[in-house]
């Protein structure tokens, strides 16, 4: 080998090594697995798991959230405030039953289940589901302190369709502390349609609704993959 073969050769696996020290701390999961033991790396914490059949093949599936023991430490400054903030790394798997009994993967995400982004923000994932018609339900639960005065909570629901789980409806609702006003969003995806619930309280504590109902556009629509991680699509004037 000659040496300038030798030295392309020790250039390529650097970079490989660097990419392999990059990921490490979100490692890929098993292409296949007996049972959630199987598939699970060893020391991490199931955060969420659910099984149910999300494909329609009469077969069940897997779906969960789990949690690095490794935490990574980040330092948070907003400009009046400064402290360090543990997060773990988290990854969501989602796996497919086979008729040999075993579960396939089928995805993959270091990213979509969120940790805390700020030292006094409460836990924001609050679990993963598969409902009775297949589709996958993963919730969150935003209250960025516990002097804030606005929460807000955030459900997404993913169908597998066309070799992908696909966006099918979210659902956001914000809640004000003060004033007790709460403001509802319904995203339908495949009908193409936002419901906008108001609810406010008259001066006799009653709840008053309004509610609009509007119509738009979408040519394809999202997937897990494509969200990436959750509030960062503006859609509608929303973070998605």
């Amino acid at each position: 080998m000659s040496f300038k073969n030798i030295i392309f050769l020790c250039i390529v696996l650097w970079a490989l090594e660097l990419n392999a020290q990059k990921d490490s701390k979100h490692p890929e999961l098993p292409k296949s697995g007996k049972e959630l033991q199987d598939i699970i790396p060893t020391g991490w914490e199931i955060l969420s798991q659910t099984s149910g059949d999300l494909n329609g093949d009469g077969y069940e599936d897997l779906a969960f959230a789990i949690q690095s023991p490794v935490k990574e430490t980040i330092e948070y400054n907003d400009g009046i405030e400064s402290d360090s903030l543990q997060t773990n790394p988290r990854v969501l798997g989602i796996y497919f039953g086979k008729r040999n009994g075993k579960f396939k993967k089928t995805l993959q995400s270091n990213t979509f289940i969120i940790n805390r982004n700020t030292p006094t923000m409460e836990e924001p994932f609050k679990g993963i589901q598969i409902l009775p018609n297949g589709d996958l339900q993963i919730d969150f639960y935003i209250w960025p302190c516990r002097n804030c005065t606005s929460w807000s909570s955030h459900e997404y629901r993913f169908r597998y369709q066309n070799k992908a789980f696909e966006l099918i409806t979210y659902l956001e609702s914000i809640s004000q502390r003060v004033t007790g006003d709460e403001i509802y969003y319904n995203i339908d995806f495949p009908i193409k349609t936002l419901k906008i619930t108001t609810e406010t309280r008259n001066e006799d504590d009653e709840p008053e609704y309004d509610e609009t109902l509007k119509k738009f556009e979408l040519h394809h629509l999202k997937t897990i993959q494509s969200l990436g991680k959750p509030f960062e699509w503006e859609f509608l004037q929303l973070r998605i």
